[in-house]
């Protein structure tokens, strides 16, 4: 979801303000479905299902009641002589209720660096967002004005907990390390995809952003470039992403599951 998020450009409109959307965060309580196994997974990136652009690798694995996740990757290839990015993600998730406990991250471009670090406190998530080498860059630590947010691991996480059977609406807080958006996820059907040329079970999910503009009493600020998003998970105990596409104004770009090994 990262590398998606990085295609979403400025706002265009104002739309109604935190108490007319807020019914639409629904459900406020996780599902019982089984937490996923601990795994080691890599994923694909691209534009138009052609232009390999960038891979990633993703670990999963458990520390009592905390779910540790870490992503490594960046572009390849062409991709990387026009737009050279090397990331890396570390996310802790509290369980049973999959909120988030701290992240980090680091966005490393050919001139600059940009990191992100947010963390849990008692009211609420705390976040700073950094240019190391820039030395005017002195920003300070804020606090997410909205609630219950969720990063980007930990709001898939209790999107996976729950039922998600066809015509569920989900309503969430999702904050990528920036700002905050409301995630709107509609479970259209199950049906069978092709993932690195393999057929595979799969539950279909459509989704819908808006920022959340915090500085203008919480409104919804709609984004004039992203026009829809989708994501598969597999219809099995493991309900892991398999693929997922945002439509963009010059098309859409892609992630899709290259290969997964899981452990105990």
């Amino acid at each position: 979801m990262k590398w998606v998020l990085l295609f979403l450009t400025a706002a265009i409109s104002l739309c109604p303000a935190e108490e007319a959307w807020r019914s639409r965060v629904q459900p406020e309580q996780a599902g019982d479905f089984p937490p996923v196994r601990p795994f080691k997974a890599e994923f694909r990136f691209g534009w138009s299902n052609v232009v390999e652009a960038a891979r990633a690798r993703a670990s999963m694995s458990y520390d009592g009641n905390k779910v540790i996740t870490d992503v490594t990757g960046g572009t390849r290839g062409l991709a990387r002589t026009l737009w050279s990015l090397t990331a890396r993600h570390h996310a802790e998730t509290s369980l049973p209720q999959f909120l988030p406990i701290a992240f980090s991250q680091s966005e490393t471009y050919a001139k600059k660096k940009v990191v992100a670090e947010a963390v849990a406190k008692p009211d609420g998530l705390w976040f700073i967002r950094r240019v190391p080498t820039d030395p005017a860059n002195q920003p300070k630590w804020k606090r997410v004005k909205v609630a219950p947010v969720r990063d980007i691991v930990s709001g898939m996480l209790f999107m996976r907990s729950l039922p998600l059977k066809n015509g569920d609406r989900i309503g969430l807080i999702a904050f990528p390390g920036d700002s905050p958006f409301l995630c709107e996820v509609q479970v259209e059907k199950r049906e069978t995809v092709k993932v690195a040329g393999q057929p595979v079970k799969a539950i279909k999910m459509t989704f819908q952003l808006q920022r959340i503009d915090m500085s203008h009493g919480n409104q919804l600020v709609a984004h004039g470039k992203f026009r829809s998003g989708a994501v598969w998970v597999s219809d099995d105990e493991n309900r892991i992403p398999v693929r997922a596409e945002v439509q963009i104004f010059v098309g859409y770009v892609y992630g899709e599951l290259v290969s997964v090994t899981y452990g105990q």
